[in-house]
């Protein structure tokens, strides 16, 4: 362990700039450190930030992050960190300090919007809502697997730096801030950390009052939860956030909240009451012309009726597909086209169903497509089966539970029993 006499004597023979990072990234709530976030927070360029970096590494206070594929990630060693922080606090000025934070979130902010329009342009139907001009920076990251890869590394000091926002009293950022990292609970199984992060910003966005915040927070949440197999919690959130919709007659997130119980209702095996909400969501969406919203309710009825009536959620899943297209709306199509082909063969037209497959999957290939890549595999596996092709079928089935290890371990157990019977 590094004792704080070598680090005073290690801070004295550095220069001046270096100190000055130095003593940031001890203010710093956030584990990772790198060149970009590093720069906009000490307001130094990206060569200068890199090399600062460096020599903090080379003098052994910071240390290199493995198992990343991005460049120059660090962690600052914990007794450096302390030691770091205590010389802000005797060096630097209370305002200074709070202007570092402010950056440093505002630069998170940047960063996870641009993830945030990669991962979700075309999966979610709720606009991101923004106040004010975000913040112009370039992102350390230029594919989706990258923007998903930096938002995972930011999440274990997400709380931390929601924390040190709410002391404060930046709530327009906290809520900003979690409604940017809503790709990830879509992506992945959400942890107890995302669903903390989002408590923290309903109470951020009740704390401003603006209602479109509130319902947009509210319906996030409730995805995210019902991710997480709390069914129970997530209706809790949708429906606070349909009775604010009603109240502002705002259409759009009133029938996202239907759908959202819809849906939740399904999940816990109660389709008899999900019907009701599912039909009330495409009933909203109709009178309001948002054609694509009555397509994804009638894609969660088609899930309901298929175990029963595989004919009729054939239908179905036809017409929402058909509608989704001319929406504009190729992910929700591919979702589409993905249980049309599984319905088909429930149907006893295994190599039309085979085929929609294979081509539902060929859409099914960025990183943001994963857990629906994972069912198409799934009901590829449950065609080839019902052929006779047990090897091909074992590969698929194999694939679909790797894929479904990273976003749902209920549906891995379930998917790793059948191949491991084959």
């Amino acid at each position: 362990m590094i004792t704080t006499a070598a680090l005073d004597k290690t801070y004295q023979e550095l220069g001046t700039e270096s100190q000055d990072i130095y003593r940031t990234l001890g203010l710093l709530p956030i584990a990772d450190i790198d060149p970009t976030m590093t720069a906009a927070v000490c307001q130094l360029s990206w060569g200068h930030a890199d090399w600062g970096l460096q020599i903090l590494a080379e003098e052994q206070v910071l240390e290199p992050v493995h198992n990343t594929v991005s460049y120059g990630r660090y962690q600052l060693v914990p007794t450096a960190r302390d030691h770091a922080r205590a010389l802000a606090v005797q060096t630097d000025s209370e305002q200074d300090r709070q202007d570092v934070l402010r950056r440093l979130f505002k630069w998170l902010l940047a960063i996870a919007t641009q993830a945030r329009h990669r991962l979700t342009a075309v999966h979610v139907t709720l606009p991101h809502l923004a106040i004010g001009t975000v913040l112009a920076s370039e992102a350390p990251f230029n594919d989706d697997a990258g923007a998903l890869e930096w938002l995972q590394a930011v999440e274990s000091s997400f709380l931390s730096v929601l924390s040190a926002a709410e002391l404060a009293g930046w709530d327009d950022l906290i809520w900003q801030l979690v409604d940017a990292f809503a790709p990830l609970p879509l992506h992945r199984q959400p942890c107890e950390v995302l669903i903390a992060a989002q408590e923290l910003g309903l109470r951020a966005a009740r704390r401003v009052g603006n209602e479109a915040v509130i319902r947009q927070t509210l319906i996030y949440g409730g995805m995210g939860l019902s991710s997480a197999g709390r069914a129970e919690d997530a209706i809790r959130w949708y429906k606070q956030a349909l009775i604010s919709a009603r109240d502002q007659e705002d259409t759009r997130a009133e029938g996202e909240a239907l759908l959202g119980l819809g849906s939740c209702h399904h999940q816990a095996g109660h389709p008899d009451r999900a019907i009701p909400f599912l039909a009330e969501a495409s009933s909203v969406w109709q009178q309001s012309d948002y054609p694509q919203g009555v397509a994804l309710a009638t894609l969660v009825i088609g899930e309901i009726v298929l175990p029963d009536n595989p004919r009729r959620a054939l239908d179905l899943f036809a017409w929402a597909r058909s509608e989704l297209l001319r929406a504009g709306a190729p992910y929700d199509a591919n979702r589409a086209l993905a249980l049309q082909g599984h319905a088909r063969v429930l149907t006893g037209d295994s190599d039309a169903g085979t085929e929609d497959l294979e081509e539902a999957l060929a859409g099914f290939t960025d990183v943001a497509s994963s857990q629906w890549r994972a069912r198409g595999l799934e009901f590829l596996g449950q065609a080839l089966l019902s052929r006779g092709q047990h090897d091909t079928a074992r590969a698929c089935f194999t694939q679909a539970a790797d894929l479904y290890a990273k976003v749902s371990p209920l549906d891995f157990e379930r998917v790793r029993a059948v191949w491991s019977g084959l």
